[in-house]
This record gives C-alpha cells, sequence and structure tokens, in this order.
C-alpha cells in the first residue's frame, strides 16, 4: 500500500509543478483569467505544450 501512495505523490508532484504550469501560462497569455478555475484546460494545455516542446527537440535532433 506505500507503493501505492508513493506513486501517487510522484504523479501528483509531477503533475502539479512540471504540467500544469505552462499550460496555466498559456491560458493566461490567450486571455483566460483565474487560470486556477480552469484546471483541466491547464492540464491539457500544459500536455500540448510539452508534446509541442518535445516535437521542436526532435525535429532539432533530425535537422528538419
Amino acid at each position: 500500500m506505500d507503493e501505492d501512495k508513493e506513486a501517487a505523490f510522484l504523479f501528483e508532484f509531477f503533475v502539479e509543478n512540471v504540467i500544469m504550469p505552462p499550460g496555466r501560462w498559456v491560458l493566461d497569455q490567450v486571455g483566460v483569467r483565474h487560470t486556477h478555475e480552469h484546471e483541466i484546460a491547464a492540464l491539457f494545455t500544459g500536455l500540448a505544450f510539452w508534446a509541442f516542446a518535445v516535437f521542436l527537440v526532435f525535429a532539432l535532433v533530425l535537422g528538419w
């Protein structure tokens, strides 16, 4: 049971501190106020942000 709690803590920490901050920043840039009220939008926007960042690094490495 302790392993489940540890995995849940790590997952929550990763989502809250790595994925959602760029999502909130992007939402703020496009004019969404009170981004803390739009947690699902921040999550999906953050995922899209990191997917785009990985794609750009991949394209840079391949020399596109």
